[in-house]
């Protein structure tokens, strides 16, 4: 009998182990293998050893999608983790109404990608004129009007903004929880002891809640280093590759250039950038504790 109960545990944890271990385990096993291939998805694999991971070095294209790439994690961490903090300070402040704006502020996160995107390629277009320059033009400051989708130095941050409006109400969720979660009497306490305002988020609800903003920059710096859709959708890395990210060049390098083997030592980057930045932040967090 106690035989029966000592390997319950496991039967059950089975079945989710071994969907887990199909679906991220065996993925990673063929993402390591191909990289050491030279392979063109149909053609004969021939084992190149380190030449793909070689490559990189020496890859100018790839230099300039991880400054994009570092540029487009650090914007969208400000305007996802700031933003989200800030929506849900004011939802705070709400006297009424607080559950319907917290649904409203919810929404792009449940719309899809595809839906989201396009919806803003007709916002922003230039040629011919989005929503927004058509504005621009009929109240007389057509002189304003901007290419947000086609300026090389603009279009990288006007993805990063569209990425971040989409998943900006997730965080405020999170926020919000966290800060009502707070023991209503430390506030009590801080308030009785004078203080008010910002001072009670300063000092007491932002401290409090300071494991939950860094748990959710890490989302935030891994989901950033991993974005795909909104760039492929919105701009396609263009112009040039002024908007390519690093899981967008993979794509391309995988399904236009047909080169699995070094798409294959680019997505194993991607998982090194991904758990580097984990432990970097990690650690920095942890000298403050």
């Amino acid at each position: 009998m106690k035989v029966h109960k000592k390997w319950d545990p496991l039967l059950f944890l089975a079945l989710p182990l071994l969907a887990y271990s199909l679906v991220v385990f065996l993925p990673i096993f063929f993402s390591v293998f191909y990289s050491f291939m030279s392979w063109t998805g149909i053609s004969r694999m021939r084992f190149i050893g380190l030449d793909n991971f070689k490559r990189m070095f020496s890859d100018n294209v790839l230099f300039t999608v991880l400054m994009n790439s570092l540029r487009f994690t650090i914007a969208g961490t400000i305007l996802q983790i700031g933003g989200g903090l800030v929506l849900a300070i004011l939802v705070l402040q709400l006297k009424r109404g607080q559950n319907l704006t917290r649904v409203l502020l919810f929404t792009p996160v449940v719309i899809s990608s595809m839906a989201m995107s396009q919806t803003f390629r007709q916002l922003l277009s230039i040629n011919p004129d989005g929503v927004l320059n058509s504005v621009l033009g009929f109240i007389g400051l057509a002189h304003l009007k901007v290419a947000f989708l086609a300026d090389m130095n603009l279009t990288l941050w006007v993805v990063a903004a569209v990425d971040s409006y989409r998943f900006c109400g997730l965080y405020l969720v999170i926020f919000y929880a966290a800060f009502i979660a707070i023991d209503t009497e430390i506030i009590e306490a801080a308030t009785i002891d004078g203080a008010k305002g910002w001072q009670l988020y300063t000092y007491i609800r932002l401290p409090i809640i300071r494991g939950i903003i860094v748990s959710s920059t890490i989302l935030v710096v891994t989901g950033t280093l991993k974005a795909f859709d909104t760039p492929f959708i919105l701009t396609n890395g263009g112009p040039g590759s002024s908007s390519e990210l690093l899981a967008l060049y993979m794509y391309k390098t995988a399904f236009n250039s047909m080169e699995f083997g070094y798409a294959s030592a680019l997505s194993l980057l991607v998982v090194f950038l991904c758990v580097s930045s984990f432990t970097i932040i990690n650690k920095l967090t942890k000298q403050y504790d």
